[in-house]
């Protein structure tokens, strides 16, 4: 298979620019050619006619922004080529999140890397409109950097990786690239699944549990945990969790600290576009990478294709 090819949204910014830690990485997983893309937001164009000047003055003002991204993206670019990758730049005019969005469909890009966080003191940073736009339209996979990212990027080493699974096929989509990506940096995979019941009432008395129900949950859970890490190979470890699934994962990560989440994010079947899941999104949150994998695509990206093709040979 050729080299797989990344784009890299820069907006300008140090925040964006994190991105480029998780470089080296990618490249393990066989990139060979970066597209940095940044976006002249036409905005500011539609209003012209509301600002006084003349027409040329105006135009002018775009030509500069543009010539101003052209010549911050070719500095970017050198430092990407120092590390061995191929790199081009694209700059674009439009709203960003659609512009990103199309170009990486036009380009056939194979993954989308974007940081959505800053190192600036901010404790908590809801993902901004532009991520949030990636994440739920790009056809492609998205390597995200969340806010509240606790890994130390730099330098970026995978050590550990946690897959989290629900019982679904599509949860279980995320299995071959987790491994795949182990194989190629040599870390661990943690495979968790949560079981909640809600409490019943027995003659109006509230917080009785079905015990019977629970423990038979419990032990389908584990069986299908272990079925699960016997796939994905040998060293694999299991956690059961009890209750809350996103609210159960995060505290797990924090007394098992990961480098990477590996999921796949929930769709509509006959629906292109993703609907984030309420624990997607608050692992999105959490303090580790994440790399979504789409749905329905998912199985046929070209990192699926890698992975199965390296697991083949």
């Amino acid at each position: 298979m050729p080299g797989l090819t990344a784009l890299i949204p820069l907006d300008g910014t140090d925040l964006s620019e994190s991105a480029f830690a998780l470089l080296p990485f990618i490249k393990q997983l066989g990139i060979a050619r970066v597209s940095l893309l940044s976006i002249w937001d036409d905005d500011w164009d539609d209003e012209r006619d509301n600002i006084p000047g003349r027409e040329s003055d105006i135009r002018g003002v775009a030509e500069k922004g543009r010539a101003y991204l052209e010549n911050y993206l070719s500095g970017k670019a050198d430092h990407v080529r120092s590390l061995g990758i191929e790199a081009e730049t694209v700059v674009r005019s439009g709203h960003a999140g659609e512009e990103v969005v199309a170009y990486a469909e036009e380009a056939g890009i194979d993954l989308i890397v974007i940081a959505t966080h800053g190192r600036s003191g901010i404790a908590r940073w809801r993902l901004g409109s532009v991520a949030d736009n990636i994440i739920r339209h790009a056809s492609c996979p998205a390597l995200v950097i969340g806010p509240n990212v606790e890994e130390e990027l730099s330098p970026y080493a995978i050590k550990r990786i946690i897959v989290p699974l629900d019982g679904s096929a599509l949860a279980e989509q995320a299995l071959p690239i987790a491994a795949w990506v182990a194989r190629l940096t040599g870390a661990t995979i943690d495979l968790v699944r949560s079981v909640s019941v809600a409490p019943v009432s027995y003659d109006d008395s509230m917080g009785v549990y079905p015990i019977d129900l629970l423990t038979a949950m419990e032990d389908a859970a584990k069986t299908y945990l272990d079925r699960m890490a016997s796939i994905v190979g040998e060293g694999t470890r299991t956690a059961l969790l009890l209750g809350s699934a996103a609210d159960q994962l995060l505290d797990y990560m924090k007394e098992n600290p990961a480098d990477l989440v590996v999921m796949a994010a929930h769709g509509r079947s006959g629906v292109k576009r993703v609907i984030l899941g309420s624990v997607t999104d608050r692992v999105l949150h959490g303090p580790a990478p994440v790399l979504v994998l789409r749905p329905e695509e998912g199985a046929r990206t070209a990192l699926a294709e890698a992975a199965g093709g390296a697991a083949a040979s």
